[in-house]
């Protein structure tokens, strides 16, 4: 796409001055930055970036840069190159910008946003890890989301990308558990009920634990014979398990969430021995206190636990195996464990024990940490029972919005007032996790997240319903071929958009409209942003950005003028428009709903 080619033409401009000058530098240190307002320009590169390298105020270095863009023919024949202060700015030229944008948007189909590469790198990432035996709860939004939005975004850019759910299903915990049903259990309430009963035993038994010390030694022991095998326990342990990913696949389904491979902690458990023989081979391994462990000390950690001392392995163990088995099996480039922030002294201590162990890879480990969902100042926690499961949360905001509904759509049928709240209040709850800096801990307010009017999921969605409503009202000789059956699928690609090229390249000069290509024109960047900072929030700020600039172009220009050529200009700025709100959305995890 235009601002993709122009993006790269502008780096490698730079690289090239640069060594014509004797100065060596690297693509990744050269950055374009983003003008925050459209009139400063499309692109702006920060001077102030090479002020050391060079020995030269910013403003000069600018100044000479811009000198050096204008001797390139294909840039300057694109772009307007200024420099302002210590900035070069680079605003697209108006009739490129018509052509080569719209072209892009509207005739790329299903592949809208994608990117071809020759040897794609291999990006792993895991995502969601909820553990077993307890209900997803919304605290599991957030790295469940996360990790989707950036398997998605990472697929449309050209990587071979392999997603892993790494389930929570091994641990003292199952012990806990166990030690539970063998006090209280009840098989036909299990069968009834499934998840939420194993979550009442699991609360009832760690109430009981805070007064009785026996029942964690009976936990510790119950699970230690669970790793050695013993029948019964592993029987009970394999029911919890499929019982979990029943309840656990009904949510993702909602969530629109996909995986390559489910492998829970227990997968690893005979990987675990060569890794103890790997540590040992290096002298990391050492006794402490009954315990196996590598210290760590002399890199300011605590030491990294390979085996408790009764014996049975703990999580630190389980994550090693895994790490040394994904990288046998895909040699990957990258792997991302999309994680909460609690959980950075154990990735820095698994990172670190990979390094000590020779395996030089873990330096492309990388994790990628979130906050918190807070209700008030509550943190949620399912050991205490202060928890939201995610189903009444979604249940919750779909009933919210068909109520919603019923009032101001009422000439909707039942099935399709269902469909719609089930898209908007999913949606709404999606946009709103992913919205948030991953960095920030999520107050969630369930008024605020269903706001029609603020920047959240369903204003995003009534823009996307507000497009294809127009293009159904478009006469069909403006668009012949066009069926509008099918809007809401990309592939389906009519030829006659060529026509719509060819109107908007002639006929498309006003402010609002040049400003919304401008906006739709960095749909790509801003896809390679979020890869390059783990940021979905880059992604639902860039949605709202399109809507309020169409929106601003709804107010100020009417589309279906009389004017033939006029009318079918417009309209392919609302055909692009559409499309991307639309894969957006879907990256997202959103469905978009036809009418609201």
């Amino acid at each position: 796409m235009l601002f993709d080619t122009i993006r790269t033409q502008i780096l490698d401009s730079i690289a090239l001055h640069l060594k014509s000058q004797g100065n060596e530098t690297t693509l990744p240190d050269l950055v374009l930055e983003y003008p925050p307002e459209l009139h400063l320009g499309d692109f702006a590169f920060p001077a102030f970036r090479l002020a050391k390298m060079l020995r030269k105020g910013p403003p000069q270095i600018a100044k000479d840069l811009a000198e050096h863009f204008k001797k390139d023919a294909l840039l300057s024949k694109n772009c307007k190159i200024e420099a302002v202060g210590p900035y070069v700015n680079f605003t697209v030229n108006a009739d490129v910008l018509k052509t080569e944008v719209l072209k892009s948007l509207l005739l790329s189909g299903e592949h809208l946003g994608e990117q071809k590469q020759k040897n794609p790198p291999t990006i792993i990432l895991e995502y969601s890890s909820p553990n077993v035996a307890k209900a997803f709860n919304i605290y599991h939004l957030r790295g469940t989301m996360i990790g989707s939005c950036l398997y998605h975004i990472f697929k449309t850019r050209g990587y071979n990308t392999i997603g892993i759910n790494h389930l929570g299903d091994w641990g003292t915990q199952y012990g806990t558990l166990a030690v539970a049903y063998e006090k209280w259990g009840d098989d036909h309430e299990l069968e009834k009920r499934g998840i939420p009963y194993l979550v009442e035993l699991y609360i009832k038994i760690n109430k009981e634990m805070e007064t009785d010390k026996n029942i964690e030694l009976q936990a510790r022991a119950t699970f230690a014979k669970l790793e050695k095998g013993d029948a019964a326990i592993q029987k009970l342990w394999k029911k919890f398990v499929e019982l979990s990913l029943k309840e656990f696949n009904r949510t993702y389904q909602r969530l629109h969430v996909e995986f390559d491979h489910v492998w829970g902690e227990s997968f690893y458990i005979d990987k675990i021995s060569a890794v103890e023989k790997l540590l040992k081979e290096k002298n990391l391994i050492v006794e402490s206190e009954g315990a196996q462990v590598v210290m760590l000390e002399t890199f300011n950690m605590p030491p990294c636990m390979i085996r408790k001392a009764d014996g049975s392995t703990i999580y630190h163990t389980r994550d090693l195996a895994a790490a040394i088995y994904r990288q046998e099996k895909f040699h990957f480039s990258k792997m991302v464990y999309v994680v909460g922030a609690e959980q950075k002294l154990h990735f820095a201590q698994i990172f670190k024990t990979l390094e000590l162990a020779g395996q030089n890879w873990s330096k492309v480990c990388v994790h990628v940490d979130f906050g918190l969902y807070r209700f008030g100042d509550a943190k949620m926690s399912t050991r205490k029972g202060n928890f939201f499961t995610m189903e009444s949360v979604l249940d919750e905001a779909v009933e919210r919005v068909e109520t919603i509904m019923r009032e101001k759509w009422t000439e909707a049928s039942a099935a399709e007032l269902k469909t719609a709240a089930e898209a908007i209040g999913v949606g709404a709850v999606i946009f709103n996790d992913l919205s948030t800096d991953r960095n920030t801990d999520v107050n969630f307010d369930l008024e605020k997240v269903l706001d029609f009017e603020g920047e959240t999921g369903p204003y995003i969605q009534y823009a996307h319903t507000r497009c294809l409503s127009i293009l159904r009202n478009a006469p069909e000789s403006l668009v012949p071929g066009l069926d509008r059956t099918k809007l809401m699928d990309l592939s389906a690609n009519a030829g006659a958009f060529k026509n719509l090229v060819v109107a908007a390249e002639k006929k498309l000069k006003e402010t609002e409209e040049l400003d919304l290509i401008r906006v739709l024109a960095k749909f790509p960047l801003i896809l390679d942003s979020v890869l390059e900072t783990y940021r979905p929030s880059h992604l639902t700020s860039y949605l709202i950005d399109i809507t309020k600039a169409f929106n601003r172009f709804y107010r100020a220009h009417k589309v279906l003028v009389e004017e033939e050529a006029l009318a079918q200009a417009r309209l392919s700025l609302v055909l692009a428009t559409e499309r991307v709100l639309l894969k957006g959305l879907t990256l997202l995890g959103m469905s978009a709903p036809e009418k609201m």
